[in-house]
């Protein structure tokens, strides 16, 4: 049990001084990741990994702000005003989503590799016991219905982005009825939930090779 009461009472360079201090007090600096960061990384957690749960991040949280001595934290120094959770949590987003954004342009010529691969083996794959099932196939029966059901749609069947929306959108967490959008704007929508159906197609993939 993190000791919030007490700790909740510093203010930002306490929290600072007491964050970098050697020796290290623990029961502080696992209330400021778990307690005081909480917010802040259960947003990163659920737009960027679709997780209700952020104790995932907490790990990579800490060697972020404690790398360099603790540079992002000893430099916070009230910039432009903005309090150290404000700043701590921008640093944090930056941080996480340039990490996502590097890690899917790193595995986007799979994305596009396995796409077409599904696509030419749909053709070619049919139900004869003689033929082993292909490993795309594998790997899009283990993904969710709601994956298997965009890829479908998508890549499968080659639908236009506009013409399977109404399939997909129930399918969306999405607090925008589809009909108080633009074009432009269920297409951006579809195109994102497209990328995580491919990005997990291609984890299933992996998990099928290694094996």
């Amino acid at each position: 049990m993190y000791r919030k009461s007490s700790f909740a009472k510093l203010d930002d360079k306490e929290l600072v001084e007491g964050l970098t201090a050697i020796p290290v007090n623990r029961e502080l600096h696992e209330y400021f990741f778990y307690v005081k960061c909480q917010k802040f990384l259960n947003y990163i957690s659920s737009t960027l990994y679709n997780r209700c749960d952020s104790r995932h991040l907490v790990g990579e949280l800490y060697e972020f702000l404690s790398k360099d001595n603790w540079s992002i934290l000893r430099n916070w120094e009230n910039k432009n005003g903005a309090s150290l959770y404000s700043y701590i949590a921008r640093c944090s987003i930056n941080h996480f989503t340039n990490k996502e954004i590097a890690e899917k342009k790193r595995l986007g010529i799979e994305f596009h590799a396995d796409a077409a691969e599904l696509i030419e083996q749909l053709g070619d794959f049919t139900q004869e016991e003689e033929h082993e099932m292909p490993p795309v196939w594998e790997a899009f029966g283990m993904l969710n219905e709601r994956d298997r059901k965009i890829l479908r749609l998508l890549v499968i069947e080659e639908k236009s982005m506009i013409e399977a929306a109404p399939e997909i959108w129930p399918h969306i967490k999405s607090k925008a009825g589809i009909e108080s959008l633009t074009p432009k704007q269920i297409q951006s929508t579809i195109a994102m939930v497209k990328h995580r159906a491919l990005l997990a197609l291609v984890q299933k993939l992996k998990k099928i090779n290694r094996n």
